[in-house]
């Protein structure tokens, strides 16, 4: 599956991989079968999953933790040189491109049934499309930066969810 078909299955459902906030760790653990580094903070009750430019957060507790939210790190992958893209097309068979533009994604989702809408919100040089259904935001590269190891104009620099 290319990128750009799978960010617009996460903005249509605000799921990712069939998964969503309220998902317990073993139905992520089912869901996501790439590598991870996991880091608890037991004072404040939570846990971060890091899967290279993906990543899952929980609270709760051990053997309690559930999905509260994810966000997925486009920008990491305009200088990608510890190969993340190609681990997570491997591992889960989305294939992402260097760069993700805003258009594309907003062109695919025109087409696509019950889309959401978006709210505009400016946030410094960047410009946030929230779709309030899904619980999902898409943060896109708003000033005359150009490509290079960072998104440029136009670009999505991440996806958040929950």
């Amino acid at each position: 599956m290319h990128g750009i078909s799978f960010l617009v299955g996460l903005v249509a459902t605000g799921r990712l991989h069939s998964i969503g906030p309220g998902a317990s760790i073993e139905e992520v653990d089912q869901a996501v079968k790439a590598d991870f580094i996991e880091v608890e903070d037991v004072e404040y009750g939570t846990l971060r999953r890091d899967y290279g430019f993906v990543e899952l957060y929980f609270s709760g507790g051990t053997g309690e933790w559930v999905m509260t939210s994810g966000m997925i790190e486009l920008h990491r992958l305009a200088a990608d040189d510890e190969g993340m893209a190609a681990e997570w097309h491997r591992d889960m068979g989305v294939e992402f491109p260097e760069y993700c533009s805003w258009s594309e994604l907003r062109e695919e989702l025109s087409q696509t049934p019950d889309a959401p809408t978006f709210e505009l919100r400016y946030q410094g040089g960047y410009l946030e499309y929230r779709a309030p259904e899904t619980n999902v935001s898409v943060m896109v590269v708003g000033d005359q930066m150009d490509r290079d190891d960072c998104p440029g104009r136009g670009d999505i620099f991440s996806v958040s969810f929950g």
